[in-house]
């Protein structure tokens, strides 16, 4: 809902002032009109046996996005996450699944290594002027593999 609203509120300020197209070099800028989970976070726990950093993309299916390198993005409204998870001697990538919004203002990306699905739900908040993303995960294990499941709960800060 908040993107929606800001959304329109870029387009209404874009007809007060007659323009056809809007260029937003700043994340600031970019974000407002976007969303706030786009960009990449770095959990903030260096120890971490769990998720160490997620990359967030949005594609607006009404908006060409491009960046300072002038790679464009085209239409198909959606989110797409890239994760790393705890690794040795090198973070494992999980690799890049698409999200689907849930209502509270969640993401949930699903990722299927075969022995078990790894449900990720992201949200962001706002602490102390920073904005924190909240990475909930749940590991639901195989039947034929044997281990538990379990949930991870950790927190990133873009970098």
């Amino acid at each position: 809902r908040l993107r929606k609203d800001r959304l329109a509120r870029a387009r209404m300020m874009m007809e007060k002032h007659d323009l056809g197209a809007l260029v937003c070099f700043v994340g600031e800028n970019v974000r407002y009109i976007t969303s706030v989970f786009q960009g990449n976070w770095k959990n903030i726990d260096a120890n971490t046996r769990s998720m160490t950093r997620v990359s967030v993309s949005f594609t607006c299916n009404d908006t060409v996005l491009c960046d300072i390198h002038g790679h464009c993005t085209y239409p198909g409204t959606s989110h797409a996450v890239k994760a790393w998870g705890r690794c040795h001697p090198t973070d494992c990538y999980w690799g890049s699944r698409p999200a689907t919004s849930l209502s509270g203002d969640w993401l949930k990306a699903v990722y299927n290594f075969g022995f078990k699905t790894s449900t990720v739900r992201l949200k962001t908040y706002e602490y102390y002027g920073k904005t924190y993303l909240r990475v909930y995960v749940n590991n639901d294990f195989t039947p034929s593999d044997g281990r538990a499941d379990y949930t991870t709960d950790e927190w990133m800060l873009k970098y």
